[in-house]
């Protein structure tokens, strides 16, 4: 069974500018990770386990897993399972320097 997947504010606008970033080029590749991705937090939020623990010295980014989206698998989802669902707090390419990324993330809770 699904749980609900609830998408944070900094995630809404990674997926937009990784859209624009792919579309650039080529619109069909974009739509294409964008099916991709919804298709991978349909996964995460049935299966919340699934991405491996991400390690951080940052309290708040406690129990924040990572999973890479399959086809796309540079850009990674960081998400944290919660009791009402799937948090999902951000979508990362993976040549990014990522801890200190998610270190600036916003406390949204």
């Amino acid at each position: 069974m699904s749980r609900p997947i609830i998408r944070r504010p900094r995630a809404i606008a990674d997926l937009i500018e990784h859209y624009s970033y792919i579309a650039h080029d080529k619109v069909e590749p974009a739509e294409r990770f964008l099916q991709q991705v919804e298709k991978t937090f349909d996964l995460i939020a049935r299966f919340p386990g699934i991405g491996r623990a991400w390690e951080s010295k940052q309290p708040r980014l406690a129990g924040v897993r990572v999973y890479p989206i399959p086809r796309f698998r540079n850009y990674l989802i960081f998400y944290r399972p919660i009791k009402a669902g799937v948090e999902i707090l951000t979508v990362l390419h993976g040549a990014r320097d990522l801890g200190a990324v998610l270190d600036e993330l916003p406390d949204e809770q």
